[in-house]
């Protein structure tokens, strides 16, 4: 039966491991979840370094992921670091099974797409161009996004040069700035 109590005892555990690096999945254990996460929706997290910036995203991410297994509805989720997405663009070019654009689709059409470390990436006009694509996509077709950032969208504007993209997200986002740094139990 599909429920919270088989979610916890029996998916929850093989879910994190699936999903995440071992360090996100070893805070995801060690750090209790919180009792007040914000309901499933769009999200620019911000703010310095050690904030909890990327552990709330996979809690958010783990919510809607638990919410999906109780309802057998099998939405598809993807949670990366925009470093490693453009390692995997770059990867494509030289890859006969999936294409640069088969991966922009599969990123487009994801129901959740978590995007950590956003605006980490040096801004190359092609950075920019598939980061325009891609986060303009998701803006129309009004799909649920969540990006961490250790800069604001202001920041953000200066680094790339242009407001386009900060844009589409301040207005497809609620902004949440993380000032405290995040406590890890030992």
């Amino acid at each position: 039966m599909r429920n919270e109590e088989s979610w916890n005892n029996k998916i929850k555990r093989k879910f994190i491991n699936q999903m995440f690096s071992p360090r996100i999945e070893k805070d995801l254990l060690k750090i209790h979840e919180p009792d007040d996460l914000p309901p499933l929706e769009s999200y620019f997290i911000f703010g310095p370094v050690r904030t909890g910036k990327t552990i709330q995203a996979a809690f958010i991410f783990l919510q809607f992921a638990k919410e999906d297994y109780i309802a057998a509805s099998y939405k598809k989720m993807i949670f990366v670091k925009t470093s490693e997405m453009f390692n995997k663009f770059k990867a494509s070019f030289n890859d006969d099974t999936i294409s640069e654009q088969e991966y922009l689709n599969q990123l487009s059409e994801a129901d959740l797409l978590v995007l950590d470390d956003f605006g980490s990436e040096r801004p190359t006009d092609w950075v920019l161009s598939m980061l325009y694509l891609l986060v303009d996509r998701r803006y129309e077709n009004m799909k649920t996004t969540i990006y961490t950032s250790n800069l604001s969208l202001e920041e953000i504007a200066d680094k790339f040069g242009d407001e386009r993209i900060p844009s589409r997200i301040e207005r497809s986002c609620k902004l949440i700035e993380k000032t405290k740094q995040q406590e890890v139990r030992k």
